[in-house]
């Protein structure tokens, strides 16, 4: 009879644990589900790729696809593609031409913003990415050309710019107006030249050449020895203006 209820007694301890063992597990159980659905206790830099980014909040079978581990591709185009069996974000039609790897240019963070961008692996013309669309494109008040974008621009960056004259269909105020291009400084002298008169396109000093005949307001006016060349001081003293006795094509004519 001792025996018989020992055993009895045994049965009930080993019952009574498993009844406990199984109440604490169904409390635990959902929080050790929630946890291996955002992190998984598997170190997955141990094969070689590393989960950063949006990978690590990926679904395993998005990429294992039918629990298949074996041959799981690793570079981003394998995956990012129209034709992988991988569950991923596909390149977009809009996408610019280029033969570079997905992640020369994104980061695995996100596609946007990019991070760079290699313009010796693209393919086409400036415009047929930046077209306000793709890429940053022409602003609205850009001046009016023919010119590709490459002819004036690095790509490293828009500014500053290198500019070919050579396209301009227009005179040269109707940029250097002071907004869209540098225009005429506060201190030039009054002309009614256009600036190509004086200026070449290589530089706006020093002046190429000055057509006094329209230029406003006396010769002491610009030769003051700021704005231009003025008296020296071995001049022999007079009030007189510039042109009494010098000619507008030389000092010594």
């Amino acid at each position: 009879m001792k025996t018989n209820r020992g055993a009895r007694s045994g049965r009930g301890v080993i019952a009574t644990l498993f009844l406990v063992s199984s109440i604490l597990l169904s409390f635990a159980a959902p929080s050790l589900l929630a946890q291996s659905s955002f992190t998984s206790p598997f170190d997955h830099y141990t094969t070689g790729y590393r989960l950063d980014g949006a990978h690590e909040y990926v679904d395993c079978e998005s990429c294992h696809v039918y629990g298949t581990f074996a041959g799981t591709p690793t570079q981003c185009w394998d995956c990012h593609r129209s034709a992988s069996l991988v569950r991923a974000t596909v390149q977009p039609a809009t996408h610019i031409t280029t033969s570079e790897r997905c992640d020369s240019c994104h980061r695995t963070a996100a596609w946007v913003p990019i991070a760079r961008i290699d313009h010796l692996e693209t393919y086409g013309t400036c415009q047929s990415c930046h077209d306000n669309r793709r890429a940053t494109g022409k602003p609205t008040n850009h001046l009016p050309t023919d010119n590709q974008c490459d002819n004036c621009h690095r790509t490293t960056a828009w500014t500053p710019a290198f500019f070919d004259h050579a396209g301009i269909d227009s005179n040269c105020a109707s940029c250097h107006n002071g907004t869209t291009a540098q225009g005429k400084p506060t201190d030039h002298i009054p002309s009614t030249n256009v600036c190509e008169d004086c200026h070449n396109t290589m530089s706006f000093s020093p002046v190429a050449r000055v057509d006094h005949l329209q230029v406003m307001g006396t010769c002491s006016g610009c030769h003051n020895g700021v704005i231009a060349r003025g008296q020296h001081p071995q001049h022999i003293p007079t009030m007189d203006e510039c042109d009494t006795c010098h000619s507008p094509a030389g000092w010594r004519q």
